[in-house]
C-alpha cells in the first residue's frame, strides 16, 4: 500500500491548542486525562441539541466535537446528512458558515426555498463572515484575507457585481486547495501515477469525484463528515459552462463568471454564496495553519 500525502490539511482534526485553552483552567490548571475510548463513546452525542452545555463539563465530548463537527453545527440537534444535502443540492456552504440559526432553517426547507432563506438573512451571514475572517490571522493565508474583506466591503457598498467577481477569483484557488484529498491511498505506484495525472487534468472535478465515490448507500465515517461538508458546494461552483450567445448561468459558477459574465449571473445572491465559500475554506485553512504550527512546536520541544 502506497500512501501519498499532499500539503493540505487532513480535515479529521486532532485536538489543538484551542481545546487545550478551554480546559486549561480545569482541575487546578491541569489537563484532564481523556482516553481514546472515552472520545469514541462521546461521538454518539455530538449531534445532541444540548451538546454545547454537556461539553463544558465533559472533555471527551469536547474533543469529539472538535474532531467531527463544524462550530456552526453544534447544538442544532440536526443530523449531518441534512446539512450535506443543503450544500450538495443547492451549492450553499455549510462548514463554518452560515450561522446556526440560518443553517437550521436551510436544513428544514425545500431546495426551491433555500436561496430565499439565504437572501433574507444576508445581513446576519455577512456579519458572521466578517467575524470569521477576523479569526483568519495566519500569515500563510496571504492576501486572500484582505481581498475577501474587500469583497465584503464592496457588497455592503452596493457593488455586488464587483464583490462577486472578486470573491470568485479568490475562491478558485481556495476551492482547488480544498478539493485535493490530503491523504490518499494507492495499491501500487502505477495507481499513484494515474491519480497524479488525473489530478492535473481534472483539477476542477476532484471534489465531485471524491463526493461521488462515497455513493448513496455508504454512511460517512465520522472523520469524513467535516471534509465532505467543506467540499460539498464546490462541484456546483466548478460546474462546466461554455459561453455562447443567449446562454447564461443563473447559479454561482466560476466558469460563467470568468467566461460569460452577465447581469443575470452577477447577482446579490450569487455574490453572497461566493463570499460564503471563501470564508468557509479560509477559516478551515486557518485551522490547518494552527494545527501545523502546533505540531511543529511540539516536535521542536520533543527534539530539544
Amino acid at each position: 500500500m502506497i500512501r501519498a500525502v499532499s500539503s493540505g490539511r487532513q480535515l479529521s482534526r486532532t485536538p489543538s491548542s484551542a481545546v487545550e485553552n478551554v480546559w486549561s483552567t480545569v482541575q487546578n490548571d491541569e489537563m484532564p486525562r481523556v482516553s481514546f475510548q472515552d472520545v469514541a463513546q462521546a461521538f454518539d452525542h455530538v449531534d445532541d441539541p444540548d451538546v454545547i452545555e454537556k461539553a463544558k463539563t465533559n472533555p471527551a465530548l469536547w474533543y469529539a466535537l472538535e474532531i467531527s463537527r463544524p462550530r456552526n453545527w453544534r447544538g442544532t440537534g440536526i443530523q449531518p446528512d441534512r446539512f450535506l444535502a443543503v450544500a450538495t443540492e443547492s451549492g450553499i456552504p455549510v462548514a463554518w458558515v452560515p450561522p446556526a440559526s440560518v443553517l437550521k432553517e436551510l436544513a428544514s426547507a425545500t431546495p426551491t426555498d433555500r436561496m430565499a432563506i439565504v437572501h433574507a438573512h444576508a445581513s446576519d451571514i455577512l456579519t458572521q463572515c466578517g467575524d470569521l475572517l477576523s479569526e483568519c490571522s495566519d500569515e500563510w493565508l496571504g492576501d486572500a484575507r484582505l481581498l475577501v474583506r474587500r469583497a465584503i466591503q464592496a457588497f455592503h457598498a452596493g457593488h455586488h457585481e464587483a464583490a462577486m467577481a472578486l470573491a470568485v477569483i479568490v475562491g478558485e484557488p481556495l476551492a482547488l486547495w480544498a478539493s485535493v484529498p490530503h491523504v490518499q491511498m494507492f495499491e501500487s505506484e502505477a495507481e499513484k501515477q494515474s491519480w497524479a495525472k488525473m489530478r492535473g487534468s481534472k483539477k476542477y472535478d476532484l471534489a465531485k469525484i471524491e463526493l461521488a465515490a462515497v455513493g448513496p448507500r455508504r454512511k460517512l465515517d465520522r472523520a469524513e463528515v467535516l471534509r465532505h461538508a467543506l467540499i460539498a458546494p464546490i462541484p456546483r461552483f466548478f460546474r462546466p459552462f461554455h459561453a455562447s450567445p443567449g446562454k447564461e448561468n443563473d447559479t454561482l459558477s466560476r466558469h460563467a463568471t470568468v467566461h460569460g459574465p452577465s447581469v443575470n449571473h452577477l447577482t446579490t445572491d450569487n455574490a453572497l454564496l461566493a463570499i460564503m465559500l471563501c470564508i468557509s475554506i479560509l477559516r478551515e485553512q486557518q485551522a490547518w495553519c494552527e494545527e501545523v504550527r502546533d505540531e511543529e512546536a511540539f516536535a521542536e520541544q520533543f527534539d530539544s
